[in-house]
């Protein structure tokens, strides 16, 4: 066991330290939401600082009103002032003609000297998809061929619901180019996918009885069924106005802080604290280089298990099965077939031990595929009374809503796909790019995940 104390808290705090960067209006709310309701208004002290980005004035003044954001901490970049709308290589080209102003600002607010980076986004809109590989290529323009200091950075991505084909196209797009960019070592060093749906339904299912109310009262449906949510139909454009706001209110009330406790969770066993020892250290450096570049979160926290009350092996096969079906950021169902694994077991001395590992590993068996590597991390207190918590992070696991999200984006093209000029410039007019890279970017999407595949699918 390696126990952390004195002199080396500083250094152990310093490496774990991290730059946040919200881009787009989704991603600022992400950063904004946490800021107010972490108890003391500030980051912890791992996150040195923190930037909310947008190519929107209207948006960007929202969110610095709604969470109390000072104005040095937010960037207005881009020449219209009024968004890119779904146009990603508008938002992507706005960030790169910004590279002088976002560096000055960036300086001010002190980010020299971090280890890395999490970027908070949608990956559907065009500000957050276009803004956020070039965001990345700039950082590590920056850090690692200026200055030759490797950085980590970590993309937080959000992914549409179903039925936004527009969106899902965008999606498809965003993680290729991240993907093709780390070939280069100039692209994120991982890709964290949560669903706005699944994290809802969790979120619904842990605090049934407040969120309900509020999301009924908010919403005016039955949430019972949580697909009315999209389903409801206004009956007059000023009711669909307002039922957009208030769903968007009620996701960044009640979903939107759930992004920034799998970050904290992540970063945690790096940073120093006396009363825990950490088997393995860890820092933001271990997950990129431990699992696949596309990874999907699963956080149990408050886990009720005890020793003295029965079978371990039992128990531990129970919190491994409830965490990655009942607590993932987006829904693997129930053979995720992750081809990589890195779990942070926290909790008190006599729960949280390296001998639990096999049965851990034997728990995981079923939900990975054949050969993945499965990384750990324990983390001992020593408090009377710490809770227990569980983070999974799996590499490549199969994604159900992928399934829609790439026929979605399929049939877009497809649709817009034809001899005539007036077909071909639809690509350009909406998206701002060609419809080969968007082809191409299907074909990355396909291949990576290619279990989705059927026989005989083709673009045509």
């Amino acid at each position: 066991m390696h126990r952390m104390r004195g002199s080396e808290s500083d250094e152990t705090t310093k490496a774990a330290e991290v730059f946040a960067i919200g881009i787009g209006e989704c991603g600022s709310n992400i950063v904004g939401s946490y800021l107010q309701t972490s108890r003391d208004k500030k980051l912890p002290s791992r996150v040195r600082g923190y930037m909310l980005m947008n190519t929107d004035r209207a948006d960007l003044t929202k969110v610095r009103s709604k969470y109390g954001i000072p104005k040095e901490n937010t960037m207005l970049y881009g020449a219209s002032e009024i968004g890119v709308g779904g146009r990603f290589m508008d938002g992507y080209n706005a960030m790169m003609e910004s590279k002088d102003i976002i560096f000055d600002q960036l300086g001010n607010l002190g980010f020299e000297g971090v280890s890395g980076f999490c970027i908070f986004t949608s990956l559907g809109g065009g500000t957050g998809c276009g803004g956020t590989p070039a965001i990345i290529e700039l950082l590590k323009q920056r850090f690692q061929e200026e200055e030759g200091r490797r950085i980590f950075v970590y993309v937080i991505g959000v992914l549409p619901f179903e039925g936004q084909s527009s969106e899902a196209l965008n999606s498809i797009w965003a993680v290729s180019k991240l993907l093709r960019a780390q070939l280069q070592e100039r692209g994120a060093d991982l890709t964290i996918l949560l669903s706005n749906r699944t994290m809802l339904k969790r979120i619904l299912n842990s605090r049934k009885s407040d969120s309900v109310d509020y999301l009924q009262r908010e919403l005016d449906v039955d949430i019972a069924s949580i697909d009315q949510i999209e389903t409801k139909v206004p009956s007059t454009l000023d009711e669909t106005e307002d039922m957009d706001k208030r769903t968007e209110q009620a996701f960044v009330e009640l979903v939107n802080p759930l992004a920034l406790d799998v970050i904290e969770a992540m970063l945690s066993p790096g940073v120093y604290e006396g009363n825990k020892d950490v088997f393995p250290t860890t820092d933001l450096a271990d997950y990129s280089r431990k699992l696949d570049p596309v990874v999907v979160p699963a956080l149990y926290q408050d886990i009720g298990l005890i020793p003295d009350a029965g079978s371990m092996p039992k128990q531990l096969r129970a919190m491994v099965d409830y965490a990655i079906k009942e607590t993932s950021y987006a829904d693997v169902g129930d053979q995720p077939n992750a081809e990589s694994v890195y779990y942070v077991f926290s909790g008190p001395r006599h729960i949280s031990k390296a001998e639990y590992g096999m049965h851990l590993k034997e728990s995981l068996d079923k939900f990975i595929a054949p050969g993945a590597a499965i990384t750990p991390c324990y983390v001992q207190y020593y408090d009377k009374d710490p809770s227990t918590n569980l983070l999974l992070l799996l590499g490549l696991p199969k994604i159900p809503e992928l399934v829609q999200i790439i026929n979605e984006a399929t049939q877009l093209v497809n649709l817009h796909s034809g001899s005539s000029p007036l077909k071909q410039g639809w690509f350009m007019r909406s998206k701002g790019t060609t419809r080969k890279e968007l082809v191409s970017a299907i074909s990355d999407f396909r291949e990576l995940f290619s279990y989705y595949m059927t026989p005989g699918e083709t673009m045509e």
